[in-house]
């Protein structure tokens, strides 16, 4: 009887000891899971509260009002803050000039709003709002003022020039900062703000250099320094198909974009260097291509110049020759009269059992057309307009005896004999069409055709000759071009870049 009653009190001990640690635990994983969800919410609050954040200082900052307010709310144990070194932005522009360093367009802080509560922040920073995690990973809540479609890239800079720093119930108030700042372009600045206006840039002879679209040549890259630099290269992948890089090590994120260039005025390469095509569009893109190529004090007589391409398994030349005797005398005007010119465009696909594509024209009178010779204060100057509609050519063979720059005869069979019939393929210009041996083709559906064989990037080359005397009668400073054409809309490339900075302060109440 008294075993019986002891080991029914022991149970019921058990029982309570039981019940009232289930109940302790039960409590504790409530307790924690309640701080969780506090903790969730009041992160998801601030989102909220920095997406309006973002609202009303991109109406102050892009000059839409002067002042702007906005309740941030109850900052439910964590912590808001204003930093104005916080972060940098900087635009570069690489090979801006040949063979000189890259060009700093602008370099400058960003400054950041941030809530910060355990281990999260939620940050206001370049226009866009950014949430990073315990563990360092940071996801996107808004998009940064940055601004990529077709080839034009519209970057309004948003600055935070202010510090702070507040809890409990909070209020903010978003006031520009000055005026908005053009960056790029900015070829009035030197008119509206005067000599040393912000972002002119001073040459060495004392004028100032300044900033004008279409970009041309090289590279532009955007970097970001930031402690968000993940959610930024997460975003410029999206955005665009540019080389985007990060450097761990340093919180960078950098998008390279390609430059669609050369869209215009040109200087003459010197001999084997080259004039980059990029961003070309497909088809028979090529809208305007001429050149003029001025004699110096050497000799002219015998002399020739071209433009030709070799990529992958496809080249292409197109070569003009001053017949021998009337070079160094034409502008005498003893020969002008009389004088011939020759020319050839040869392509070539190894991938293709077609062979070389050649044409022809020996008989170029100098004196007038597409293609011809002029005077400038007595020298020569060869004149040629590559998308002009007055000069034929021939298709089947060559009439150029100097060495051109790619060795034709080598690719295939001899010059003389007669070639396999060759289709035009586009369908542009009247292609697809058929040309066989002795048929004809003006001079701006063969350039126009052949520059569309190539891809999207390709290095149109200088050349001229005979030999290594072409580099003396060539006058590169005095000779140039003219090279358009469309440009595709793809997202990694760059014609048009417009930049701002747009300074604003936060004020928590």
């Amino acid at each position: 009887m008294t075993t019986r009653a002891q080991a029914s009190n022991l149970g019921l001990v058990l029982l309570l000891a039981l019940t009232i640690t289930g109940a302790g635990v039960v409590v504790a994983f409530g307790s924690s899971a309640l701080t969780d969800v506090q903790d969730s919410t009041s992160i998801d609050r601030a989102e909220h509260a920095m997406t309006l954040l973002d609202a009303r200082a991109a109406v102050v900052g892009l000059g839409e009002g002067s002042v702007q307010t906005v309740r941030l709310g109850d900052s439910s144990g964590g912590d808001y803050a204003v930093e104005s070194e916080s972060g940098w932005l900087r635009i570069r522009h690489v090979n801006y000039t040949e063979g000189e360093p890259p060009e700093e367009i602008y370099n400058a802080s960003l400054g950041s709003v941030t809530y910060t509560k355990g281990d999260t922040t939620v940050a206001y920073q370049g226009g866009g709002v950014w949430r990073q995690g315990e563990r360092g990973g940071t996801s996107m809540v808004s998009p940064p003022e940055f601004h990529y479609r077709g080839t034009t890239l519209t970057l309004p800079v948003i600055r935070v020039q202010s510090t702070d720093a507040a809890s409990g119930d909070i209020r903010a108030t978003v006031r520009r900062e000055g005026d908005l700042k053009r960056v790029y372009p900015n070829e009035t600045a030197t008119d509206t703000d005067g000599p040393g206006a912000p972002y002119d840039v001073e040459n060495e002879d004392g004028s100032i250099r300044q900033y004008v679209n279409p970009v041309r040549n090289g590279t532009v890259d955007v970097t970001v320094h930031s402690d968000y630099y993940e959610g930024w290269a997460d975003y410029f992948r999206t955005r665009t198909t540019g080389n985007v890089s990060v450097d761990h090590d340093n919180k960078t994120a950098t998008v390279v974009l390609e430059t669609a260039n050369q869209v215009g005025a040109f200087p003459l390469p010197e001999k084997g260097e080259s004039i980059p095509i990029r961003g070309i569009s497909d088809g028979h893109s090529v809208t305007d291509f001429q050149t003029s190529v001025k004699k110096d004090g050497g000799t002219f007589n015998n002399i020739f110049v071209s433009f030709y391409v070799e990529e992958g398994d496809k080249a292409y030349e197109a070569a003009v020759e001053v017949p021998s005797g009337i070079g160094n005398n034409y502008c005498d005007g003893d020969e002008a009269g009389s004088a011939t010119l020759t020319m050839d465009v040869y392509y070539h696909d190894a991938s293709t059992p077609e062979g070389v594509h050649r044409w022809t024209n020996s008989s170029i009178p100098s004196d007038s057309g597409d293609v011809q010779l002029a005077c400038d204060d007595g020298d020569t100057v060869i004149e040629v307009d590559f998308t002009g509609t007055e000069q034929n050519l021939t298709y089947g063979s060559s009439s150029i005896t100097e060495d051109t720059a790619i060795d034709w005869d080598e690719r295939n069979e001899s010059a003389t004999q007669k070639p396999d019939p060759t289709t035009f393929g586009h369908n542009e210009d009247g292609e697809p069409r058929e040309y066989e041996y002795t048929d004809e083709q003006n001079l701006r559906i063969l350039t126009r055709h052949y520059f569309a064989t190539f891809d999207e990037e390709f290095d149109l080359t200088v050349y001229h000759g005979p030999g290594n005397r072409g580099t003396s009668q060539i006058s590169t400073s005095e000779s140039g071009g003219t090279l358009r054409y469309d440009t595709i809309s793809g997202t990694s490339y760059i014609t048009y870049l417009h930049v701002t900075e747009n300074n604003v302060t936060v004020e928590l109440q």
